[in-house]
């Protein structure tokens, strides 16, 4: 069996993309059934931390977009007020 080697704080600087690739590996393992029960439960972990990174990864770009969105709504808005009809 495949272990992950990587230490919490190697995981965390984990890229979105290799997160996502890592994720649906330990969902694969898992789904096969033939882990015993201490492999099961250390991949269920591993599962859930990349999960909770993955997350972050997802709340961030939201916000980022939101500010985005704000950012240019406010120059639509300025742009409107200095333009005469």
């Amino acid at each position: 069996m495949e272990h992950n080697t990587e230490s919490p704080t190697e995981q965390e600087q984990l890229p979105f993309e290799e997160a996502i690739r890592r994720l649906e590996q330990v969902v694969k393992d898992l789904e096969s059934g033939d882990k015993t029960l201490d492999e099961a439960l250390a991949l269920y972990e591993e599962g859930k931390k990349l999960s909770a990174l993955c997350d972050r990864y997802l709340q961030q770009a939201e916000l980022k977009l939101k500010q985005w969105d704000d950012d240019a709504s406010e120059v639509v808005d300025s742009y409107a007020e200095d333009t005469p009809i």
